[in-house]
């Protein structure tokens, strides 16, 4: 097993423990990204594999909306006028 291997096993590693993260979503989606993220390096070190790549990356995406964009929507919207 070589160094590569390792990346995709701590990207698994972060993303099965993203899920047990249940009370604290900001948490969740914070791991599950880094997982991802894990899983982009991952794919560009095998040689750019692309099914590896595409999700992961969409789903960086989706975790960078949720903790950031959408926060600061939802943030603006509760606040009193």
């Amino acid at each position: 097993m070589n160094w590569i291997d390792w990346i995709g096993y701590m990207a698994a590693a972060l993303v099965v423990i993203s899920f047990l993260v249940s009370r604290n979503m900001r948490l969740l989606r914070t791991i599950n990204m880094l997982g991802a993220a894990l899983f982009i390096v991952y794919g560009v070190l095998l040689n750019i594999n692309l099914p590896v790549i595409i999700p992961n990356a969409v789903i960086v995406g989706i975790q960078l909306y949720y903790l950031f964009i959408k926060r600061e929507e939802s943030g603006r919207s509760s606040q009193p006028a």
